[in-house]
């Protein structure tokens, strides 16, 4: 019987052989798998770049939107808030002046935009429950009766109600409520104090009343500005805010400039 000798080397060498086309095989599929994953992962690229572009576009359209109705209605506000002065030619222009002066202190707190807009508002509103107190009573030249008092205390609640059904206005309702109310505890009409009143109603108080002791008044000469600046100094920690009446300090002489 006749048995086939295969040489050892050339078993060897054919083995090396199929080890060699096994690897060049296997190095040519994750060739082509990787570039086949580059071609996909750059035609996402391309996808996704154009999905960016495309929300970047529409983000900026929102804005616009966003940014012409908040103008609708600041245009409104001031229609409104205008409407309120002009009842009375002493308070012409005074609920303007007391938002300039909260926005300025508001400037100096490095409040939000979010927040300057709504104390912005509420500024401009803080008086519209005027609306509901007789003339009689509002540009009386003599000394209020207690009744009279009573009536023109009022107008905070007066004008909540007002704007209660404004969805816009609504976080500013809190601040036209409570910007008589007093540090001490002693304001209108819900007799809350220190930091139970809000921020910004604690803001106004201050800007509402500088501005109303520097204006000229049927039983009145408007203040001078360093006599509205020293009794706001008086009430400080009392009927203002301590810490808002050092702040109205620093920038007093810019509110001056606003007259």
């Amino acid at each position: 019987m006749c048995v086939l000798q295969i040489p050892y080397q050339s078993v060897i060498s054919h083995a090396n052989m199929l080890l060699q086309v096994i690897a060049l095989t296997i190095s040519s599929g994750l060739l082509v798998l990787f570039l086949m994953l580059i071609g996909i992962l750059y035609k996402t690229s391309k996808t996704m770049l154009k999905q960016n572009d495309e929300l970047i576009e529409q983000k900026r359209e929102i804005e616009i939107s966003y940014k012409k109705l908040d103008d609708s209605y600041k245009c409104t506000v001031l229609a409104l808030s205008n409407a309120v002065d002009a009842r009375d030619p002493y308070t012409a222009g005074h609920s303007m002046r007391v938002s300039k002066i909260s926005l300025l202190i508001s400037g100096e707190l490095k409040m939000t935009d979010e927040d300057s807009r709504i104390l912005e508002y509420a500024a401009l509103f803080h008086d519209i429950g005027k609306i509901g107190i007789p003339d009689g009573i509002l540009n009386k030249k003599g000394k209020l009766t207690d009744h009279e008092y009573k009536l023109i205390k009022k107008h905070p609640d007066i004008g909540v109600n007002i704007l209660g059904g404004i969805a816009f206005l609504l976080n500013a309702l809190p601040l036209i409520k409570h910007h008589h109310e007093r540090f001490d505890g002693k304001g209108y009409p819900s007799g809350i104090k220190g930091v139970e009143i809000p921020l910004c109603a604690r803001i106004i108080a201050i800007a509402d009343t500088y501005d109303a002791m520097t204006s000229d008044r049927p039983y009145r000469r408007g203040f001078s500005h360093d006599a509205a600046v020293q009794e706001i100094l008086e009430n400080k920690g009392a009927q203002f805010d301590g810490m808002l009446v050092d702040v109205f300090m620093k920038i007093e002489g810019r509110i001056k400039d606003l007259a």
